[in-house]
């Protein structure tokens, strides 16, 4: 018992040490997302659709999709409609995404969907890079919004709070915990599980 005791003293004190700023968007409400393009001094666009568990995604303009640096929105995307041979129409989503790096950053996505209003997350990300161009009209980046965890559950108990956090914590200290999930322990998806997604995760629990 004094063992967990010190480990969770530990844990605090290492959360309230870091200075990492965190944008909380609401579940049960519109996310609004924003991003203010004359903060950034570069750009690069992508173009993408939608899909749940593999299955495509008809009615994109159901969903909000906007493109994030940890929790720092970089750029919201629209939908589009274009006309290509034979008079078909295609649509699709278009984002510009902004940084003020040339390369390097690992981007992830979020998708509101606004007719159940939830948050949705999906496991495929992009690295920015000045001026690069992802997909095209016809060949978009899939989002797969059907990702079987939630963020920051890194325990699976089907809830992000302090458990989780400091279970991450703890792996980034050396232990396994039981039940953890290494994918949803990457909270801000930059493929490594370090201090970086506890505080996030203990920051997310605490502005609930």
């Amino acid at each position: 018992m004094k063992h967990l005791c010190v480990k969770r003293i530990l844990f605090i004190f290492a959360m309230l040490g870091l200075n990492i700023g965190l944008v909380v968007a609401q579940s049960d409400a519109s996310p609004r997302w924003s991003c203010d393009i004359h903060a950034f001094e570069y750009e690069m666009a992508v173009y993408f659709t939608l899909e749940n568990n593999q299955e495509a995604i008809e009615n994109l303009s159901d969903y909000e999709v906007a493109a994030f640096y940890r929790h720092e929105c970089r750029g919201v995307g629209e939908i589009q409609t274009s006309t290509i041979e034979g008079n078909n129409t295609i649509t699709y989503g278009y984002i510009r995404i902004r940084s003020n790096q040339m390369e390097g950053e690992a981007l992830t996505f979020k998708v509101y969907d606004k007719v159940n209003k939830v948050e949705k997350y999906t496991t495929q990300g992009v690295t920015f890079k000045s001026q690069e161009l992802i997909g095209y009209p016809s060949s978009p980046l899939v989002l797969d919004i059907g990702i079987p965890f939630i963020p920051g559950d890194a325990d699976g108990d089907g809830f992000v709070d302090l458990t989780d956090a400091q279970v991450i914590f703890e792996y980034y200290m050396g232990e396994t915990p039981a039940n953890f999930n290494e994918a949803a322990a990457d909270y801000d998806g930059d493929g490594t599980i370090d201090l970086t997604d506890a505080q996030l995760v203990f920051e997310y629990y605490m502005n609930q």
